[in-house]
């Protein structure tokens, strides 16, 4: 199945599995992925200069406000410390993707010093790739990453590609009328075509580990050594939780992943339940799949939190 990357299914180390289903899961970068901290922006990332600001690229970003986001630089967007806020009902204003990111770009900065995760600034990055590179996220992201992994089943939009029942379902969408399968649950991505540098993308068991290891290998397939020295060596500030290095989290905001929440070792979550984890000098990875928004995503924070824990601690501490 494809999955939001949500749902069950989990790789630890060298091809260990635990798994339901070979679902398509959808990899919820909110909050996460995507991600994406499962980032989307592997290649095009480091193709921009991260110390420049977002008005260096786009001069309207935070027109006529002070502070500005123009002013926010793109290791602030990378690292959650732009001061934007975690979220905003993108999709309540329109389902026109231009008007969406123009409203993002003019966002005032709420959280200015403080370490906040946010899906705008993730939105920002991927408008951010497009703009620079000339062409769409999802194009890139095949013929930069997935294409040359040989992540085959994961993609955007994937009723384009597969049937629903190819696909987990998420949740019982109050806004929407029906249950998400094969549609991105994240309603901001969802008004903005389904495609965006924050959520909306979908994979499998075996291609998420593909990407797992190709991290534990540096990137080396990608040739993008240098850059992945360069994130792993960025130890972030203790004293503004939670910790993050250019799009992943680090050491003490690993708390999802039990015993696995020490220095060296990288992941991220993602709002339907996903969650990635790894240590590259171990090379052991862990990935876990669940779709804990189905039906709903009430009253689930606790359940999940203690399945991600619980799950990470049995792999981890049997490897010991």
């Amino acid at each position: 199945l494809l999955s939001e990357i949500e749902v069950t299914g989990q790789y630890i180390g060298d091809g260990v599995f635990l798994e339901a289903k070979r679902p398509i899961f959808k990899l919820n970068s909110n909050k996460e992925l995507v991600q994406v901290s499962f980032n989307n922006y592997d290649r095009a990332a480091f193709r921009m200069d991260d110390e420049k600001t977002l008005k260096f690229y786009i001069s309207s970003a935070g027109w006529f406000q002070d502070p500005s986001l123009g002013d926010v630089t793109i290791s602030d967007l990378l690292s959650h410390t732009s001061g934007l806020p975690a979220w905003k009902p993108l999709f309540s204003i329109s389902k026109d993707p231009e008007v969406l990111r123009a409203n993002v770009l003019q966002t005032s900065l709420v959280k200015n010093g403080v370490r906040c995760y946010s899906d705008l600034g993730m939105i920002l990055l991927g408008h951010l790739i497009e703009r620079i590179s000339g062409t769409t996220l999802d194009v890139l992201l095949h013929e930069w990453v997935l294409n040359p992994l040989g992540m085959n089943h994961t993609c955007f939009n994937p009723l384009n590609r597969y049937k629903s029942d190819d696909c987990v379902a998420t949740e019982d969408c109050g806004w929407r009328k029906k249950i998400m399968q094969g549609t991105v649950h994240d309603e901001n991505a969802y008004a903005m075509g389904g495609i965006s540098g924050h959520a909306g993308l979908f994979s499998t068991i075996e291609d998420l580990t593909k990407y797992m290891d190709a991290w534990c290998d540096y990137l080396g397939e990608l040739s993008l050594e240098e850059e992945v020295h360069r994130i792993i060596e960025i130890k972030g500030d203790n004293q503004n939780l939670p910790n993050f290095t250019l799009g992943w989290r680090i050491a003490p905001s690993l708390e999802f992943s039990g015993v696995g929440n020490y220095e060296g070792a990288f992941g991220h979550t993602g709002y339907t339940g996903t969650s990635l984890w790894f240590d590259p000098v171990k090379k052991t990875s862990i990935i876990v799949l669940n779709n804990r928004v189905h039906p709903t995503r009430l009253e689930t924070d606790g359940s999940i939190r203690n399945f991600r824990e619980t799950i990470h601690n049995y792999f981890l501490e049997s490897t010991e």
